[in-house]
């Protein structure tokens, strides 16, 4: 999943695919998941969606949804795509049960929420689950540095620039101990009126939790000033959320779920993702964005997707360690993300793409309305 561009290119003939399985599921009496392969590079079962016949056309790639020399600014080294939004698909709700299915199957558990803020229309499933925000906070930091004051420091603009763009993890931690810590989540939370989210218990910024309606609500009420931002403020951080690099700062792919599955959305995509593991033996993903002209959607999802490997050297799956299985053991599996990256970790990847094709299933068609 590193090396972002070359699965783009690939990625189009898959959507082609997803459109035709999506339609087939929807339309039967039940939810057809793919049928099982195994992808060799990392040896897990996954979705073999090449054999479905391209049976419905997905409209083209707009000419300015590739690569460009001459991309406009704030869209990532993307140029915006050409689009009009519409209101969400009448038969949304079919799919978002039809890719939490597949993600199941992948032994992942998934929620999503959604708001269309022109219409009010909101799709949401599992939206109160709590979830750990990890680096998605840091669009709370960068909320609490433009709030607090209207001419923040040249410094402490670039570790915001840093934090949003690269979710630079050391930019987070400078200006989380320097605008107040856990302070800042508290705050963050009366101005927005959020109903569920607290600070961490140990002031670490990444075990702020959360949910996904909460975070909804939250760039919605960035978006129209309810959280007490400026307008500008606000535009500036979209501005830097649509400026994210293919990889964070740490090397870890960060274009998965929304970003890498909405091609027809690029240039209207602001985004901010976590991930962390491992919670309860499993990995924490969170794709988050305010999507389409005029900020149209706001759309959440979430995973938790259990550790699983095939090796011959490590446990074939967490459970495998039982229940009374001492520190040791569980280490010797589980990723740990406070002291790893794991950028080239077989179950990160894993669930990366998991979140991505929940999105892809979602919208098949690469756009949300």
């Amino acid at each position: 999943m590193h090396g972002h561009e070359g699965g783009r290119v690939n990625r189009r003939r898959y959507v082609a695919a997803l459109a035709v399985a999506v339609g087939t599921a929807i339309a039967g009496s039940g939810c057809a998941l793919p049928t099982g392969g195994t992808d060799p590079d990392i040896g897990y079962p996954t979705e073999q969606w090449a054999d479905i016949p391209a049976g419905r056309a997905v409209p083209p790639i707009p000419a300015s949804g590739g690569a460009s020399d001459e991309a406009a600014p704030g869209t990532g080294g993307w140029t915006p795509a050409a689009t009009t939004s519409g209101p969400l698909p009448a038969d949304l709700a079919d799919r978002v049960t039809a890719a939490r299915a597949a993600a199941a199957a992948r032994g992942a558990d998934v929620a999503v929420s959604l708001l269309d803020r022109t219409t009010g229309d909101r799709i949401v499933a599992d939206g109160g689950v709590l979830v750990e925000t990890a680096s998605v906070a840091k669009v709370f930091i960068a909320d609490a540095v433009l709030h607090e004051s209207s001419a923040p420091s040249a410094p402490d603009l670039e570790l915001v620039t840093r934090m949003l763009e690269r979710s630079d993890d050391d930019a987070a931690s400078a200006l989380w101990f320097e605008y107040g810590g856990s302070a800042i989540v508290d705050a963050v939370v009366a101005r927005y009126g959020l109903h569920a989210t607290t600070a961490p218990w140990d002031d670490n910024w990444w075990n702020t939790t959360t949910t996904p309606d909460d975070l909804v609500d939250y760039y919605a009420g960035l978006l129209s000033g309810a959280g007490g931002l400026s307008g500008g403020a606000a535009t500036e951080i979209l501005a830097h959320l649509r400026a994210a690099t293919p990889t964070a700062a740490d090397g870890y792919d960060q274009w998965f779920g929304i970003p890498d599955a909405l091609d027809f959305e690029v240039g209207d995509v602001a985004f901010k993702q976590g991930w962390m593991c491992c919670v309860a033996g499993r990995w924490v993903h969170l794709s988050t964005a305010v999507v389409g002209p005029d900020s149209r959607y706001v759309l959440v999802v979430v995973s938790h997707e259990t550790v699983t490997y095939e090796s011959a050297t490590r446990a074939t799956t967490v459970a495998d360690l039982g229940a009374g299985s001492d520190d040791a053991g569980w280490n010797s599996i589980l990723p740990d993300t406070s002291l790893d990256t794991a950028v080239d970790d077989a179950s990160a990847a894993h669930a990366r793409e998991t979140l991505t094709e929940v999105v892809r299933i979602m919208f098949p068609e690469g756009r949300i309305g």
